[in-house]
């Protein structure tokens, strides 16, 4: 078996084989890294196999295939004892997370990493759970993990720079965007800005200014890929600030302000109407083989988004 990357862990646990814990697996399968993923369930297992095998089924060969450096099982404290890296992917309860992370720092050997893939608890709260806080700190994938470059490493109260430096080094090495935050705060980054553009969504279809399919066309279709290209403030930047000061004077008043979240939500989470998981959500019924279509294109065009990338680096790299 291949060694990983260098600059990049030797052996890595992700704890929580769900939707998030099964791609970070195979991203870092993918890139040679030995991974022990757990789960409590067998039959959480075997999805996650055949999740990996999918996710990594265009890699490797009959000598050599990346599913094969994941390890899935029930009991992870032995590979803890030999790990580099720790990821806990487990529901987002405080309770829950705290136990994981506090059997999980006393299991891990002495310099492991350990980190949480939160994206909403307070850190200063699962820190405090920890033992050698020092060596803990937010490791925010976005789904699909395998897809997306973006990963958010936020410290904790009393994690050192030194871990923020590993960790950031690590996601380089697979091909990652990290962002680096100073500080924790609710949300981290990008969930603050995903939130503060549905709010504003939420309060233009609930005044009956568009619907809920135009509001997402107007992404896919304008905002989304003009930032994947630039980002939003050198989108700016290209427009000309004057024009943007002037924007900004005349809607920023006129922008929604809500602390709460729209009754329209609330109601469709009350009658279970949960989203394509349970097969009905905001823009109608998910039947199996609606569901499995989006997915696949989501995939498909985060993976040339990839690819472009990827080209562009390379390009760049041999002028």
């Amino acid at each position: 078996m291949g060694a990983p990357e260098p600059g990049l862990p030797a052996r890595a646990v992700v704890i929580g084989a769900g939707t998030m814990g099964t791609r970070i697996a195979a991203c870092l399968a993918r890139a040679g890294v030995l991974v022990c993923a757990t789960a409590r369930r067998p039959q959480t297992l075997r999805s996650a196999a055949a999740a990996i095998r999918t996710a990594l089924a265009d890699l490797g060969d009959d000598a050599e295939r990346p599913a094969d450096r994941v390890l899935l099982t029930t009991d992870a404290d032995d590979e803890l004892s030999r790990a580099d890296l720790v990821i806990e992917t487990i529901r987002e309860d405080l309770a829950a997370k705290t136990a994981v992370l506090g059997h999980l720092t006393q299991r891990a050997r002495p310099g492991a990493i350990v980190t949480t893939n939160t994206s909403s608890l307070d850190l200063a709260a699962l820190a405090a759970a920890t033992a050698g806080p020092e060596r803990f700190a937010g490791l925010h994938w976005f789904n699909p993990a395998d897809l997306v470059a973006l990963v958010e490493v936020v410290p904790a109260p009393g994690t050192s720079a030194a871990t923020i430096e590993t960790l950031s080094s690590w996601m380089l090495g697979l091909g990652k965007t990290p962002v680096v935050l100073t500080r924790s705060v609710p949300g981290f980054v990008a969930n603050r800005l995903q939130y503060a553009l549905i709010r504003e969504a939420y309060a233009l279809i609930a005044d009956g200014v568009c619907t809920w399919a135009d509001a997402d066309l107007a992404i896919t279709s304008g905002l989304g890929p003009r930032w994947a290209a630039v980002g939003p403030f050198q989108s700016m930047d290209l427009a000309g600030l004057d024009v943007h000061l002037a924007v900004a004077r005349a809607l920023f008043p006129l922008l929604a302000a809500d602390s709460e979240p729209p009754d329209l939500l609330a109601d469709l989470v009350a009658a279970g109407r949960l989203g394509a998981k349970s097969g009905a959500g905001l823009l109608g019924d998910y039947p199996p083989e609606r569901r499995e279509a989006l997915a696949a294109l989501r995939d498909s065009v985060l993976q040339s988004i990839s690819d472009t990338v990827t080209r562009k680096e390379a390009s760049d790299e041999s002028e």
